[in-house]
């Protein structure tokens, strides 16, 4: 099951990085130095997709992907046991992309 604390480790085009997200009923919020997380997930077997919304909170703080400002991710990805690897990638088939490991910390109470 999804659904608990984890932490999200990520490589991009110019750089990598890492946070920690929450996915709790469908929802998935989350952040890291320069940037929050807020969207939706569905889980389905051992395949978990997610539709995020990532915006900059300190403009100093360049995106992965190289660029500063608000962006959306397409999340696919895949769990085994307590780790899901997942590519992220922009909405519209740009060529734009992010490798992703996020590995669970604790199931929520």
């Amino acid at each position: 099951m999804v659904e608990g604390f984890w932490i999200v480790q990520y490589e991009g085009m110019v750089g990598n990085g890492g946070g920690v997200v929450i996915f709790a009923k469908g929802k998935v919020f989350g952040g890291d130095t320069g940037y929050t997380y807020i969207g939706s997930y569905q889980e389905q077997g051992n395949s978990v997709k997610a539709h995020v919304k990532v915006e900059n909170f300190l403009p100093s703080i360049p995106s992965v992907l190289g660029f500063v400002g608000d962006f959306e991710l397409n999340i696919d990805g895949t769990l085994e046991g307590s780790v899901i690897k997942a590519i992220g990638s922009l909405p519209g088939g740009q060529a734009v992309g992010i490798a992703l490991k996020l590995t669970k910390r604790a199931d929520l109470l």
